[in-house]
C-alpha cells in the first residue's frame, strides 16, 4: 500500500520535520491530523509552490545583487585616505571628527552613502589628536574595509 504524501509549508519549527518556512513533504495522516488543524503547517498546491519557489529566487537574486553593490563599494574606498584640517593648537583640535564627518566626507569625495552604523571609529570615540587614524568601514555580513583618515590642525 503507497502511502500518499503532501507538501505542507511549516509555519513554526518542529523537530525532526522542518524550519519556519520550509516546505516539508509529510504524509497525508501527520498532515491532515496533526500539521494543518494545530495551525502548523499550511498544505501546498502546485500553484502555491511555484509562487513560493518564485519568490525565494527573487530574495536569492536581490541578495546576489546587494553583495555585488558592496564589494563595488568596497572596491571605491579601499586603502583610500581622508584628510581633515581643522581648528586647533599644540596638537588637539577644538572638536574633533566623529561618524557624521567622516561620512560627509565619504559622500562627497566618492559618491558612497553610508549610515552611521557602518563607521567604527578606534576605540568607539571621536578623533580628537592631530596625526592618522584607521577606521573600520562596515558595509555588510561580509564586507569590511579600513581607510586612514589624517588630520591636521591649523592654527586659528
Amino acid at each position: 500500500m503507497a502511502t500518499e504524501k503532501l507538501k505542507v509549508k511549516l509555519t513554526t519549527r518542529i523537530a525532526g520535520i522542518g524550519k519556519e518556512g520550509e516546505i516539508v513533504e509529510v504524509s497525508h495522516a501527520q498532515a491532515k491530523n496533526y500539521l494543518i488543524p494545530k495551525g502548523l503547517g499550511i498544505l501546498m498546491d502546485q500553484k502555491a509552490i511555484a509562487e513560493e519557489e518564485a519568490k525565494k529566487r527573487k530574495r536569492q537574486d536581490e541578495k546576489r545583487r546587494l553583495v555585488e553593490d558592496r564589494h563595488k563599494i568596497a572596491e571605491k574606498l579601499h586603502a583610500k585616505t581622508l584628510r581633515f584640517e581643522l581648528v586647533g593648537s599644540g596638537g588637539k583640535i577644538f572638536g574633533g571628527v566623529g561618524e557624521h564627518e567622516i561620512i560627509e566626507r565619504i559622500k562627497k569625495d566618492f559618491g558612497v552613502t553610508l549610515e552611521r552604523r557602518h563607521v567604527a571609529l578606534p576605540d568607539g570615540h571621536h578623533l580628537k589628536k592631530e596625526g592618522s587614524a584607521d577606521v573600520k568601514i562596515h558595509l555588510g555580513e561580509d564586507t569590511y574595509i579600513r581607510m586612514r583618515i589624517e588630520i591636521a590642525v591649523k592654527a586659528d
